[in-house]
């Protein structure tokens, strides 16, 4: 889950201002859309944490913030409106760069606290793997010359596969219910 978090997080923060100037946008205004992508990871993810320690739900915050973030992926390439761009830009940004977060919040609470230091480490030693491979994965995608459409429906992809794994790994009773 941290791998296809950071993977989206270095993937999309290096890739969406080429991936939305190839989509007809400038170079400005692409741009502004990976502000607006941290602004809503940001705002988002302190939102989303609140939510979790209020449910005390962690694992139902950061699979539902994945397959947000998969659902306005698909829709970045189509023709919407700017403020609706906008959006799900932002939107996006809580479901990558914002669920990253969540994640390290949640696997500190999942191991013991003997063993908290080490788990921790392990999952961001992992996320630091996906945060390689996520620039070098639309490095490919930009060089082979893939449109946004498949771009964006890849990294959706991505983002459900992060919120089939967390959904499918982190059990009830072991810091995920």
């Amino acid at each position: 889950m941290s791998f296809v978090g950071r993977l989206l997080t270095y993937g999309l923060n290096t890739w969406l201002p080429k991936i939305m100037q190839d989509n007809g946008y400038g170079k400005n205004y692409s741009l502004t859309f990976l502000l607006v992508l941290n602004l809503g990871a940001i705002v988002g993810g302190l939102f989303a944490s609140d939510v979790a320690d209020r449910s005390g739900s962690a694992q139902r915050v950061v699979v539902t913030t994945f397959i947000l973030a998969a659902a306005m992926l698909a829709l970045l390439p189509l023709q919407l409106p700017f403020a609706v761009l906008i959006l799900a830009i932002a939107v996006a940004g809580v479901g990558t760069i914002g669920t990253q977060v969540l994640i390290y919040g949640l696997v500190s609470n999942y191991y013991p606290t003997r063993a908290r230091a080490a788990g921790v480490a392990w999952c961001a030693g992992f996320g630091r793997l996906g945060g390689i491979v996520g620039p070098v994965v639309g490095g490919y995608l930009v060089a082979a010359g893939v449109g946004g459409y498949a771009a964006f429906l890849i990294f959706a992809g991505l983002s459900l596969l992060g919120a089939a794994v967390f959904g499918l790994g982190a059990a009830p009773g072991r810091g995920g219910h």
